[in-house]
């Protein structure tokens, strides 16, 4: 099996473990997709995942036998508390399974690369995996993580980390920057005295800017060369960037990997390829000019769950839904039909097959195998600017395309002189765009569900004039009322209402504290911390569906309607909860599509919850 080549290094990697590194002069940078494999009992299910690995005989990314990436801990989600049919997997392994139990069959021989998960745990570090005789305490996590890399068939693993919040105060940073480091090593060495398992090794790399990733570079050369490991032969993985991406904060982004690659020593720059967690799209030519080997994404199946489909040209996105027209000539949309798609998706059947015979996950895999696509467009354009040596050209032409990349490639220019000439010559016409000045709050994940406990402070709501409960999830944004869902459903309600919003009494269901009324968003408990209520974090969603029922008993009679409002599935499941306890609370939409959060912005779900609050009031 040959990976494909990378950035003045190339390593293959064959099954029986050996790993060559070496120098070349050609630069092939490659995009890792994100796939769930363990998406149920056996390898032939899987919803949009199984036409997106293999039920798509023709651009299914299995059958095409590309390199994947995916994350060890993702079983959590599809078989959760299911040890037998997870110990199946581990038994055979990934690449087994899809070869034998899939029909056609495949011949998938591939790269797999297994990411830690590390970025699951983060908000749910005291998640029980005993269960399935797993562990990540006691300092061993990283040998629970290898032991899952290595029976599931990773051929490239990345190290256990820690990702950073935006916001995460500096020393709580540097509590997690050193467990990763610790992981790194503990793997690294773990590794070297296991002769019959050799991946080649990712080490996660974190930063909250050049100069902290510039520290944890330098402790990372300097913990390996205490450690006996000078000469073992790893790569880099960045993390922790994603959400800088989404606040477009490129100037970041550069600096932190500006971090990391000059404190690489020099004379092992060219043996240490640089991969980057989860950007891409319009940044691929920006990191391939920076030295970035490989990337991965995610994004082409998030778009396809919204129902989004990248154009071809303008590569922005458009509800597939409302188009009237496929313009593109990809391998996916050359067989598909854009009636059919649109008439399938709109269908009232659910859970069954189409009269067609299609289920309607097929169609959704058509949208996200498009959208990759137009991922693997740009890699090709990049690889072949590299490869005529206009790659500074090339990148210069697609920043025009996209003015937001403006204001990065001048970041760069700053320490680039034949670029910044270039720029020079051409910024008079070149479209700019300034980077959103956001101001970044100051988060913590040290804050745990007693720091908060509206059943405890003797709170009462004063709604004398407050009339329908409004109970809706947190939000990631603080204060929650300024966030992105929060003002959708405020301005609707306002819309529809006018002032009888006023007779509306907002309570945010925290996944960490449960019931936060409106009137303590401001509390510092509240506005500082950072967590993610995950699905199969069950004994989280029992502690806040509890906290929500006991909230009700106490004061659901001071209001004629209590409401819910969810779409994900850990917030739904806590709603749903509840109200199997307290009748007074109606839980909405009643027919969500899907239990995820893209469907808390679908209209017909806002306007099912708009009628409901305005039939409640007009009685």
């Amino acid at each position: 099996m040959e990976l494909p080549v990378f950035s003045a290094k190339v390593f293959s990697h064959g099954r029986t473990g050996e790993l060559h590194l070496a120098h070349t002069t050609l630069s092939t940078p490659i995009l890792f997709p994100v796939v769930c494999l363990i998406t149920g009992t056996t390898a032939r299910g899987g919803g949009l995942w199984k036409y997106v690995l293999q039920a798509d005989v023709s651009n299914g990314l299995l059958r095409r036998n590309l390199p994947v990436m995916s994350q060890v801990l993702h079983f959590l989600d599809f078989i959760p508390n299911r040890v037998h049919e997870l110990n199946k997997w581990r038994k055979l392994g990934i690449q087994r399974r899809y070869n034998w139990e899939v029909s056609p069959p495949l011949q998938y021989n591939s790269a797999i690369f297994l990411d830690s998960g590390g970025f699951k745990l983060l908000w749910n570090k005291n998640v029980d995996l005993s269960v399935y005789g797993l562990s990540v305490k006691s300092g061993k996590g990283y040998e629970t993580i290898l032991e899952l890399q290595r029976d599931l068939g990773g051929d490239i693993v990345a190290t256990l980390d820690y990702p950073l919040p935006p916001g995460l105060t500096q020393s709580e940073a540097k509590e997690w920057m050193d467990k990763s480091i610790n992981n790194a090593v503990g793997t690294a060495r773990y590794l070297q005295k296991t002769p019959d398992y050799q991946p080649f090794l990712y080490v996660a790399a974190h930063g909250q800017d050049r100069a902290s990733m510039g520290d944890y570079m330098k402790q990372v050369f300097k913990t390996f060369q205490e450690k006996d490991l000078k000469n073992f032969p790893f790569g880099l993985a960045v993390g922790s960037l994603v959400p800088l991406r989404g606040a477009h904060k490129y100037s970041a982004i550069i600096e932190i990997l500006r971090g990391l690659q000059e404190n690489i020593p020099e004379s092992r720059r060219n043996q240490i390829p640089i991969h980057v967690f989860g950007v891409t799209g319009n940044m691929i030519p920006i990191l391939a000019y920076l030295g970035i080997d490989s990337f991965d994404s995610s994004t082409y199946v998030q778009e396809a769950r919204s129902l989004n489909y990248i154009d071809p040209k303008t590569r922005r996105t458009y509800p597939v839904l409302e188009m009237e027209e496929l313009t593109c000539n990809c391998p996916v949309c050359q067989q598909v039909n854009l009636e059919e798609i649109q008439n399938s998706l709109t269908s009232e059947i659910r859970g069954r097959p189409l009269p067609n015979g299609h289920y309607k996950s097929k169609y959704y895999g058509d949208i996200a195998l498009h959208n990759l696509e137009m991922d693997f467009r740009v890699v090709k354009e990049t690889r072949e600017a590299i490869e005529a040596d206009s790659l500074q050209e090339y990148l210069i032409q697609h920043a025009e395309k996209f003015p937001k990349l403006g204001s990065a490639l001048e970041v760069i220019a700053k320490e680039d002189e034949s670029l910044r000439v270039r720029l020079t010559r051409i910024m008079v016409s070149m479209p700019q765009k300034q980077e959103p000045n956001l101001s970044q709050r100051i988060v913590s994940l040290k804050y745990t569900s007693d720091d908060f406990n509206i059943l405890n402070n003797g709170y009462c709501p004063n709604n004398k004039d407050r009339r329908v409960l409004l109970i809706i999830p947190c939000s990631g944004g603080k204060p929650y009322s300024k966030s992105r869902s929060h003002r959708l459903i405020a301005e609707r309600l306002e819309q529809a209402l006018g002032k009888k919003t006023e007779l509306i009494h907002k309570v945010t269901l925290s996944g960490l504290y449960g019931p936060v009324p409106e009137e303590w968003e401001n509390e510092a408990a509240i506005l500082g911390y950072d967590f993610r209520l995950e699905p199969f974090n069950q004994a989280q969603i029992d502690l806040i569906a509890n906290r929500l029922v006991s909230y009700l008993k106490r004061h659901s009679d001071r209001y004629i309607a209590c409401i819910g409002y969810a779409t994900s599935r850990a917030y739904r499941t806590a709603l749903e909860q509840a109200a199997q306890q307290v009748s007074c609370l109606c839980v909405l939409p009643t027919k969500p599509k899907t239990r995820r959060l893209t469907e808390f912005f679908r209209q017909e779900n806002v306007a099912e919850l708009v009628e409901q609050v305005r039939t409640t009031l007009n009685k």
